[in-house]
């Protein structure tokens, strides 16, 4: 409900400060007094779109701030959902410059306006004579017969279900578009898997691959030089052996005449050792391992086989095309995954159909079985309210698919004629008409749930009398439940109020304001004999003015 309202500069008003009382509030004062600020303050605390030309003094700033009582509002999720501080009071500002500057806040917490009315919407309802919208919504007709209905709670739980259906099926029609874009890539990565994996890369020693590769290819020439050293060696008269023996004999005969010549005798037996080694080797190279012809093809196959897939794939090392290979696994795996998830999602797709299916069943039943009963109900209650003739038809029509309603598609028609057909809501009622089916369903809505604040502006135009008395007693009643305000010309509406706010507009030179107080006993008695009389106030005025507020005190 709403505690307290204060205004700072807006319009006519300099400066506001208002503290509301539960149940039903009444709002007078003459046309033109400024009752409709009061409204567009709210309005505006609330989230609605701002205009800088209404501040009261442009060199000040505009200042709007309201505080609820939310504890029975379940709005928990809200502030967790917006990152906000949850107090049981929470005060909406609003502030505003002459330079455009718009700044809103929820519990001192700067946010966007959109988060302020989205808050707003769960905390005041305002009504006019000429904007009944909210009664020509299917949700909100639905939410009537359900409550109605008593299942409430049968419906939270399917409309629960049904929006994690519709998550489920949205996620499968994602991932079967996904599927059906992996499906033309699966059989490419396969084959390139494939080819990865002939390479068998991970037995693949890749540089002594190269080295075999190489021998192979001077195979012919190492075995030439080999002929060709062996010759020499194996050559008399060139042999570089037999030369180094006669030197070696040569030596070790000087040596034996001058020891100068021993170092160089020792020298070239080192040589002839070395030598006879070398000799060896490459007498030996005949037994050098060659590669049989089924060798070679298999390395040069190989080795043609990697460079080939590193080319195609752009890279430059073996490393590279094993985690390619790697990655490609991965995506086939992926692959293989996404198909998994889609037949498990459809399989509990279907499961949750067949569980939605049963519920929406039910709660038609319930539905169809609670209309007659509302129907009755709207037109006993629009008979209080001077519509002896209205009536309400309230449609129920069965869809072949499941919506957020179930299989249902409501709507309300109306007559207000005997004899009349029902057609349409929106174009059968006039807006008194509407005003009064509204008040009637809102009163019958607050005996089901709790409702957010309701503001009444004005929905009594054009009605006295036994009709007004009615209205008025309307709002009281409903006053029990919740808390109502209404914005009246009435004095039978006025005198109903548990608290009675009056607005006033004073002219002070140059200078036009408005005021708004909230009114005493005695201070009552004189506004409500003034509704009646006009001007001039009479005694028997004054009488009927205390009779109307009798209940009241």
């Amino acid at each position: 409900m709403l505690n307290r309202l204060d205004i700072s500069n807006y319009a006519l008003i300099e400066n506001v400060n208002l503290k509301f009382d539960k149940g039903f509030t009444s709002i007078t004062g003459e046309t033109g007094a400024g009752k409709s600020i009061l409204l567009k303050a709210l309005n505006l605390v609330l989230g609605e779109r701002a205009d800088t030309s209404i501040l009261k003094q442009s060199e000040k700033k505009c200042i709007l701030e309201a505080e609820f009582d939310i504890k029975n509002y379940d709005l928990k999720g809200f502030f967790e959902a917006n990152e906000l501080d949850y107090d049981e009071f929470c005060i909406l500002r609003r502030e505003m410059s002459s330079t455009g500057k718009s700044r809103a806040f929820i519990n001192d917490t700067p946010v966007q306006v959109a988060q302020l009315k989205a808050l707003g919407e769960h905390l005041m309802s305002i009504h006019t004579q000429h904007q009944t919208l909210s009664i020509l919504s299917s949700d909100f007709q639905m939410d009537l017969v359900d409550h109605f209905a008593g299942h409430i709670d049968l419906v939270k739980n399917y409309t629960k279900n049904y929006n994690h259906y519709r998550q489920n099926v949205n996620e499968l029609i994602e991932l079967q578009v996904k599927e059906k874009e992996n499906r033309k890539e699966k059989d490419y990565t396969t084959f390139l898997l494939d080819e990865l994996e002939a390479a068998e890369l991970d037995k693949l020693d890749f540089e002594e691959l190269k080295s075999k590769a190489n021998k192979i290819e001077y195979a012919e020439k190492i075995q030439t030089s080999i002929k060709f050293a062996q010759s020499i060696f194996e050559n008399e008269s060139i042999a570089p052996s037999i030369a180094l023996k006669t030197l070696i004999e040569t030596f070790d005969d000087l040596k034996k005449y001058d020891p100068q010549f021993a170092d160089i005798s020792a020298r070239l037996w080192s040589l002839k050792i070395e030598l006879d080694d070398i000799e060896s080797e490459v007498s030996n190279a005949d037994d050098i391992d060659l590669f049989s012809e089924e060798d070679i093809v298999m390395i040069r196959e190989k080795l043609e086989s990697v460079n080939s897939l590193l080319f195609k794939h752009n890279l430059n090392e073996i490393d590279e095309l094993k985690n390619l290979q790697t990655s490609l696994q991965k995506d086939l795996e992926a692959i293989s995954s996404l198909e998994e998830r889609i037949v498990a999602l459809e399989n509990n797709i279907n499961t949750q159909k067949r569980e939605l299916h049963e519920l929406a069943l039910k709660i038609r039943k319930q539905r169809l079985n609670a209309i007659p009963k509302l129907e009755k109900e709207v037109k006993n209650r629009l008979s209080n309210l001077a519509m002896p003739n209205a009536r309400l038809k309230i449609n129920l029509v069965e869809k072949e698919k499941l919506t957020k309603q179930g299989y249902d598609q409501i709507d309300f028609l109306f007559n207000t004629n005997v004899g009349g057909e029902f057609i349409p809501l929106k174009k059968a009622a006039s807006g008194g008409e509407l005003s009064r089916l509204m008040l009637t369903v809102l009163s019958i809505l607050s005996e089901k749930k709790k409702l957010p604040t309701l503001i009444f502006d004005e929905i009594d135009t054009g009605v006295s009398g036994e009709v007004a008395t009615k209205i008025a007693n309307e709002f009281q009643s409903m006053g029990k439940q919740m808390q109502v305000i209404a914005i009246t010309h009435l004095p039978q509406v006025a005198a109903k109020g548990k608290q009675h706010l009056h607005v006033t507009k004073t002219i002070k030179g140059n200078k036009t304001s408005t005021s708004v107080v909230i009114l005493e006993p005695e201070e009552r008695i004189e506004i409500v004999a003034g509704m009646i009389s006009g001007e001039e106030i009479t005694a028997a005025a004054k009488e009927n003015a205390e009779n109307l507020l009798t209940n009241i005190f």
